[in-house]
């Protein structure tokens, strides 16, 4: 469906919704960002990548425009929208597009990526690309579109909007729909979805939240099994928080629990789900959990935060080539809900404030069991209110056929994975 029938869709809703709604003077909320980005992407001289181009270093860039408005219809009622354009040029885009047009089903591959969010499933389109050429692309998107009603019976909220759950710091076994991965530095935005989410709470049962987020399937029709149906409620104490997850994501039955508690000067939090594979009688069910430890401090007159966490990825294998021969862990690599192939990972963050104005960050992603690794080392520097700075690189590093290491895909007898990365991000705020 397009932009102009989901606004109408939902602007029915609303008038049945609310009944009495009438024009009103509405209170409008604006902001936004203006954001470019310039990165080297260096892989290994086995990589795919570097062997057709003859070239270890790859140059790209970004331009990316963001506009959020709230329309304050009532005390209770607001309407949400964010408009998004975004413009990618470089050599990495350039050389999948010159293999792709030798090797016609490469599209149709995972090392196909154009960098787009696909509302391939989404119950509606809201993405398009504007223009397109060998080494640019440009599209725009409705990122948020979405009504909210916040009432005696609760909060309800319709359209496209975000949804977070769990606990994890970096990884988020508990949070399935669109999650951040583990490796992305900026987390200004989740992606979107379409769903019906409401929200209430009540004395210790201090969050209820239920959810459904539906999806298509063939011939672009609604899909049961492609859809997520889900119930998270929160019980509240002095001593901390309990969750519990009762979730149907795609085809197969989710539940799960978690908590978070004072240790010390610092928090821990845990999360650990249960899966039943509908589709995969060999495997049948895995679980996944995560457990980390968080605190800040101040030392030497300087104001420091960190944490460790522990993750578990009970689809994963110790041999990451072994690991993408299940269907089940390529599907959900594909739809973002899990973003590494091994089992047993440690990963530590720590920010050290060198000035008010300028911190130095600091992270690791340790995969336990091939001793591979990811080294995040950057620097945040607001330069004015509204002016945000950011320089870094991402270093991955590990043995031969290592999952952040030199791997080695036997089929195309070439090296995929990861590429080691510098960048520098300029963010003007409004």
């Amino acid at each position: 469906m397009g932009i102009l029938r989901y606004i109408l869709v939902l602007c029915s809703v609303g008038v049945v919704w609310f009944g009495q709604l009438v024009a009103v003077e509405a209170e409008i909320l604006w902001s936004g960002h203006l954001r470019g980005t310039g990165f080297v992407d260096y892989y290994h001289g086995d990589h795919f990548l570097a062997e057709f181009q003859g070239n270890r270093s790859f140059i790209n860039g970004a331009l990316d425009g963001r506009l959020n408005s709230r329309f304050h219809l009532t005390e209770l009622t607001s309407f949400s929208v964010s408009y998004e354009a975004v413009a990618r040029i470089g050599q990495t885009l350039e050389t999948l597009n010159d293999i792709a047009k030798l090797d016609p089903e490469f599209v149709n591959t995972a090392l196909y990526q154009r960098g787009v969010p696909t509302d391939e499933n989404q119950l509606f389109s809201l993405t398009r690309v504007i223009s397109e050429g060998d080494d640019y692309l440009v599209y725009h998107r409705l990122d948020r579109l979405f009504l909210a009603h916040d009432g005696s019976l609760g909060n309800f909220s319709l359209g496209r909007q975000a949804l977070t759950w769990g606990n994890g710091l970096l990884f988020h076994p508990a949070d399935l729909v669109n999650p951040f991965a583990p490796s992305d530095i900026i987390r200004d935005y989740k992606i979107g979805s379409d769903m019906l989410l409401y929200q209430n709470g009540f004395d210790n049962l201090s969050d209820v939240q239920l959810v459904v987020v539906p999806r298509t399937g063939e011939n672009d029709e609604l899909d049961s099994d492609q859809s997520t149906y889900g119930l998270k409620t929160k019980f509240s104490s002095d001593y901390g928080d309990l969750d519990a997850y009762l979730m149907k994501n795609y085809e197969d039955p989710v539940v799960g629990a978690g908590f978070s508690t004072y240790l010390g000067d610092g928090v821990v939090r845990s999360d650990i789900t249960w899966t039943d594979l509908r589709d995969d009688s060999e495997k049948g069910s895995f679980f996944s959990g995560v457990l980390n430890y968080d605190r800040s401090w101040t030392w030497s007159d300087r104001n420091w935060y960190g944490f460790i966490e522990l993750y578990y990825n009970g689809l994963g294998e110790a041999n990451p080539l072994e690991a993408l021969q299940s269907q089940a862990l390529v599907d959900r690599l594909a739809r973002g809900e899990i973003f590494v192939t091994g089992r047993y990972y440690v990963d530590i963050l720590l920010q050290y404030e060198a000035h008010p104005l300028v911190n130095l960050i600091a992270t690791v992603i340790y995969n336990l069991e091939d001793n591979s690794f990811l080294f995040q080392p950057r620097m945040d520097w607001e330069i004015s209110q509204s002016i945000d700075l950011l320089l870094g690189v991402n270093v991955a590093w590990g043995p031969e056929d290592s999952e952040f290491g030199e791997l080695t895909d036997p089929q195309l007898g070439s090296g995929i994975g990861r590429p080691s990365q510098a960048y520098l991000v300029a963010t003007f705020f409004f």
